[in-house]
Formats: C-alpha cells, structure tokens, sequence
C-alpha cells in the first residue's frame, strides 16, 4: 500500500512539476494534498495542467497558484477533488467532463473566467467564498446537492447564513438539471442566467442580491423555490416560468421603476431579435419565431403573476399588492406596444382590429393615470398629495372667477378680507417665521455640506444646473399641454356654439372646464419633479389650508350647504359644470384614497 502510495506521489509531482516534498496522502481524508506543508508557502504551478494522469488519485490542491491554464475538458473524473484557497491566473476549462466523486471550491479566486459546459456531477458540488466569478455552466447535470455560499457541516445557524458567500461577476446556469437541493444564500448576482433549467427538489435563493440581469425565463421548479428577503435591483424575468411547489417570495425587494422595467423589456426584445436574426456560421437562420415587443410585455407580466399568486396563495395580500402594480406596469406598457402597431384601414378586419386599438388605447391612458395618481394604490402619500393639488387648484379657480368678475365684487372683497384676518397676528408670523427660516437654513446648510461629502457635489454643479433647467422645461411643457388642448375645445366647439346658436358664454365656460380638467390631469402627468412636484404641492398645502380654516366651503359646495352658508356664488353656468367636473374627480381620488389606505392596512378589502 506504501508503495502505491509512493508511486502515486512522484506521478502528481511529475505531471505538475513540482517537488514531490509538497505532496503527501492524508489516511484521514483519504486524499493526496498538495501544499507546502513544511514553509506555508504558496507553491507555484507554472505548467498547463490538463489532467491527463491525474483523474484517477483524489487531490487536494491548499494554497496553490496556477499561473498557466487548466484544462480538464472530456475527462472523466473518477475520485473527488478539492481546490482551497487556490489562486487561477488563466482560464479554468472543464466542460463536456464527468465527476464520479464530489468537487469542491472554497476561498479560490479566478482571474478569468470557469467554464463547467455540458458536465455532469455525480456527487455534491460545492463553492464557498467566491468572489467576482464569471462563470459558464450550460447545459449541466445536476444530479446530487448543489452548494454556492452555504456551509454544510456547521450546526451554527447564523454562521451558516454567512459563511462563504460568492459574488458572481457573470454566471451562466441555462439548460441546466438540478436533481437535488440547491443552495444560492446570500450571495451576490450582478448577470445571472438560469434560461430553461429545471429543479427537481428545492432551491434556496435567501437573503442573495440581483444587481443586475437575473433570467429564468422557462424554468421549471418542481419543488419549494425560496426567494426570502431577495433584492432585484433590476427586473427580473420569470416569464413562462413553472411552480409546481411552493414560492416563497415573503419581503421580496423589487427595486425598479416603470422606466426600468420598460427599459428591461426593451433589452430583453433587442437580445431575442438579434438571436432571431443572426447568420454567424453553425446559426440557423430564423430559428427564433418573430415575436413583437408587447408579446415580451405580456411574458414580463406572466412573471409577476407568478409571484402574486403565490403570496396570495399564503394570505400575504400586502406583499402581493406590490407585485400586481409590476403586473400593470407590463400591461400598461404592453397596451402601449398594441396602440403602436396600428394599420392603416383598407379592409373590414382591419377597421374592426383598430376598433380594438382604440379601446386599447383608452385603458392604456388609464392605467397611465392611475400610476401617476396613486402607483396603482400602493402610494397612499403620493394619492394624498394629488387630493390636495385637485382642492388647490379648484379653489384657484373659484377665486379667479369671482375676481374676474364686475358682479361679484362683494365675493372678491371677502377674499380681500383674508389678509385682514391675517393683519392680526402678523408680528407673531414674522416671529415664527424669523425662528423657522433661521432653524431650517441650519438645517438646510448641515444637509448640504453632508450630501455634497458623499457625493462630491462641487464636481457636479454643472449637471445639477443643467438638471434644474431640464426640470423646469419639464413643467413649461406641460403647462403648455395643458393650455393648448383646452384653446383647441374653445375654438372646435365656439363654431358649433355659433351655428346652433348656443351663446358666447358656452366657449367661456367651456375653456374654464377644460382648462381645469387638463391643468390637473397634466400636473399629475409631469415628468417635472421638483418644480412640478414639490413646489406646486407645497403651494398646494398652503392654499389648502388657508381654505380648510377661512372658506371650508370652498372645499366642495356641498359643505356651504351643509353649514347653511351662502351658496349664490355657486350659481354661474360656469361655476356649476366645474362643480360637476371637480366632483367627478374628486370622487375618483377619493377612492383611490380609500383603495390604497385599505391596501396598506389591516383592513380587508
């Protein structure tokens, strides 16, 4: 037995090149390790090493750099082998091989990239502490566990949640066949692709980060997919997936807008097209069916739906409340693709087809409106904001109109009268207002001086100059919007008004209404965030609450009648269909209100 175990050391030492000194057989573990055990030094490999000699001896290679390629493409691997605390200056190749015995990764570092194509692993395969891998494992046959990041042996549960976790620069998983457990705790993602791979037993993703590309378009998990407290920074794409177990999505973090996920279905669509159409060499052409960009919406929004469901499934209404405003984000985008494909009218199917377009292009508007509104009834501060903005701006309207006005000058000096209400207490609000300017310039200033330490701002001021500007034109357009669809209904309908005779007061009130209509539709609308958000809505409060203590009834006429107040200044044709048009919306917001403050309690819906 020595003396094969003699023979063994000068073959690895010889194939290596290196001295046999550094290679001994451990009797514990049953395996040949190669490291400098006497000096704790770093043994250098500086030959290709292709494995031709070596698949036969289990090794252990501790402390190692190989600063030439390994290569162990379409070999067989009959006993297990260990790399630990390994260095790999070159490419790492091992596809199209198969590992009878366990292989194992721990605190290794790859400078470039892994290739594992086409293999199949018998036994357990095991990563602990890798960081920034590019990685490529097509096509692969899993048929025991599965370890990334997880420390098997230690019973110390918290340890185990943290213990050698990877960090994946770039990780290609497509096509490949889990038979058992898979573990992916606590690692970080930045491009990831699990495309068509299937999962027979469970797979734990816990407390891991997407930065970036996360795909599992068309996996299959027959089992528990765990997803606890994961983080998307960027959308994800689980489109066509199939659960056939459990999903647990519980404090799942989506961290992406409507414009990242429109951006992500762009991206998706651009990749699919250029795979449909390549004509590289071994490509077949047109192996791709020609899909549009709101088929890539819809798969996008099966994704969400997937998640929905499942939460739903587990009475986590709140949660799942954030995944359906993602499943509307794809249909509004989706809807929005259908409107753009339009056909010119030549034929009956076609007009019946752009009859269909049309209503699409009513539920896209809508839906536009409702994620403006109140992010399809998950923001409740955003929904109450736009409450406030609609009495403000209808208040401005009342006011404007009595001022304008010869007849009600009565209403304008009881406007006036405000002021003097005010006049009383003006040296106690120059006080206080003296004490909250000099506090929050303070506050303001100690702000500043942090943000600009954090982010270096002195370096940047001409882009924060060129985004205010940016901001402002933002607004000036729709302001212009605004007021340019209300002239276009005064000067349409002002000739029907003269043919049928109905009165140069119907173009007046008719401009007054849509004008208001449209000035509160597009301040929602605005792509203007801080001109056309928070300083309109911090006029908005104020007017607010200056109407909520001088002239409640303002509010809504209802309310003058309720307090018995006067109500003659209400009776303006004009006055009456803003009414109508004010309480119309004010309805539609207020039960926005209600549906997203429900959403966001205990209350059932």
């Amino acid at each position: 037995m020595e003396e094969k175990i003699k023979q063994a050391i000068e073959n690895i030492a010889k194939n290596l090149e290196v001295h046999k000194e550094y290679i001994r057989f451990d009797n514990t573990e049953q395996i040949y390790i190669i490291e400098d055990y006497l000096n704790n030094k770093i043994i250098e490999i500086k030959k290709n090493i292709k494995f031709d000699n070596l698949i036969d001896y289990p090794l252990k290679f501790y402390y190692c750099d190989f600063l030439e390629t390994v290569i162990g493409r379409n070999k067989t691997f009959k006993e297990k082998i260990i790399f630990e605390e390994v260095v790999f200056c070159k490419v790492v190749n091992f596809s199209f091989s198969i590992f009878d015995k366990n292989i194992n990764f721990s605190n290794v570092k790859f400078e470039d990239k892994l290739y594992f194509d086409k293999c199949q692993f018998k036994e357990k395969f095991e990563f602990f502490g890798i960081n920034n891998l590019k990685a490529e494992f097509n096509s692969s046959h899993f048929k025991k566990e599965v370890y990334f990041g997880k420390e098997i042996t230690d019973k110390n549960v918290e340890k185990s949640n943290s213990f050698g976790s990877c960090s994946f620069e770039y990780a290609n998983f497509s096509n490949c066949h889990f038979k058992k457990e898979v573990y992916f705790k606590n690692n970080d993602f930045k491009q990831v692709f699990f495309r068509n791979s299937k999962f027979n037993n469970n797979i734990h993703f816990n407390n891991s980060i997407f930065k970036d590309y996360a795909d599992f378009h068309e996996c299959e998990f027959e089992k528990t997919a765990n997803f606890y407290r994961v983080r998307f920074d960027k959308t994800p794409n689980f489109s066509q997936a199939i659960f056939k177990g459990n999903l647990n999505a519980v404090n799942t973090n989506l961290n992406f807008t409507f414009d990242d996920l429109q951006e992500r279905i762009k991206q998706e669509y651009a990749f699919y097209e250029t795979q449909r159409t390549a004509k590289e060499a071994g490509v077949i052409p047109n192996l791709y069916q020609e899909k549009s960009l709101d088929k890539f919406a819809n798969d996008f929004r099966d994704s969400f739906r997937t998640f929905k469901n499942a939460l739903i499934k587990d009475n986590n209404l709140l949660d799942a409340s954030n995944f359906h405003k993602d499943e509307l984000y794809c249909k509004e985008i989706e809807l929005k693709e259908s409107w753009n494909k339009l056909k010119k009218v030549d034929i009956d199917e076609d007009i019946d087809q752009n009859n269909k377009n049309y209503s699409k292009l009513m539920d896209f508007l809508l839906l536009g409106f409702y994620r403006k509104l109140c992010d399809h009834h998950t923001d409740f501060l955003k929904v109450f904001n736009n409450l406030i903005l609609l009495i403000a701006l209808y208040a401005l309207f009342v006011f404007g109109f009595t001022w304008l006005h010869d007849d009600k000058l009565e209403d304008t000096r009881a406007i006036l009268t405000l002021f003097g209400f005010f006049d009383k207490f003006r040296l106690y609000f120059d006080i206080i207002s003296a004490i909250f300017v000099v506090f929050g310039c303070g506050f303001f200033v100690c702000k500043l001086d942090s943000y600009e330490k954090k982010n270096n701002v002195s370096k940047k001021q001409n882009i924060n100059f060129i985004y205010i500007i940016g901001d402002f034109l933002n607004l000036i357009k729709s302001l212009l919007f605004a007021s340019f669809i209300p002239c276009v209904f005064y000067v349409l309908f002002s000739l029907f008004g003269f043919f049928l005779n109905l009165g140069k007061d119907f173009g007046y009130s008719l401009l007054i209404n849509t004008l208001f209509v449209s000035l509160y539709i597009c301040l929602v609308y605005t792509k203007s965030l801080f001109f056309g958000r928070y300083v309109v809505l911090i006029f908005s409060y104020i007017v607010f609450i200056i109407m909520l203590i001088k002239q409640p009834n303002v509010i809504h006429p209802l309310i003058g009648k309720i307090a018995n107040e006067s109500d003659k200044f209400f009776n303006y044709p004009s006055l009456i269909v803003l009414n109508i048009l004010y309480t119309i919306l004010l309805a539609l917001v207020l039960f926005s209100l209600q549906k997203t403050a429900r959403k966001n309690s205990i209350v059932p819906s």
